[in-house]
């Protein structure tokens, strides 16, 4: 009985030993547990920063491509505004220019006073004379108005020439057309600001 007593008593401590040495196990088990979910919750944490990080730089990086193929659009469709008023204003200013050339080459008339003027009649009885009206044809207003200062001048070749010729020499047209160019060219002679374009006859009559 004692023997047993004894074995027994030595079974109890190493069954009790071996329950405290699983609790352990269990202890260590469970806080190795608890530091894996923890290092994992860390991992999965930083992962998803970087992930939102990369994220909100890729939304940046494309709204700055955005923006910038629209601030390119925008530059474009301005560029193309500068381009369409450029040949606007260019189409406007040359058709502006069109036109003035236009009026001065249709130019501006000075009509001057009629002239009764003796031709020239050697050994005729009954003198000649021939009544004409005159418009000079000018291209400006600046040559006009210098055209209109020396009238007086003008009139004075006109007189001149007219004097030199024998009825004759105005009976026709070509007599008539020469008259007008050499009118035109005594004119410009003594003009400073330009020259004038034409002369024309709106009335002339020889007499009989």
């Amino acid at each position: 009985m004692a023997e047993e007593k004894q074995e027994a008593a030595a079974v109890a401590p190493a069954a009790g030993g071996g329950g405290g040495g699983n609790k352990l196990v269990m202890i260590l088990s469970v806080v190795n547990l608890v530091v894996v979910v923890a290092m994992v919750a860390v991992l999965m944490a930083s992962f998803q920063k970087e992930k939102h990080a990369a994220g909100v730089g890729d939304i940046a990086a494309h709204g700055g491509d955005a923006g910038a193929a629209s601030g390119g659009g925008h530059g474009t469709a301005a560029e193309a505004g500068g381009h369409g008023g450029g040949h606007g204003g260019g189409h406007g200013e040359g058709d502006a220019k069109d036109k003035k050339k236009a009026l001065q080459n249709f130019g501006k008339m000075v009509e001057l006073d009629p002239f009764t003027v003796n031709l020239s009649t050697p050994g005729a009885v009954t003198p000649k004379f021939v009544r004409l009206s005159v418009t000079v044809g000018v291209p400006t207003d600046v040559i006009e108005n210098e055209l209109k200062q020396k009238i007086p001048q003008v009139r004075n070749v006109v007189i001149d020439l007219i004097n030199s010729k024998q009825p004759k020499d105005l009976g026709t047209v070509e007599g008539r057309d020469y008259l007008k160019e050499e009118i035109k060219n005594a004119v410009n002679a003594f003009m400073v600001s330009g020259k004038v374009e034409g002369v024309y006859f709106t009335n002339f009559q020889v007499s009989n």
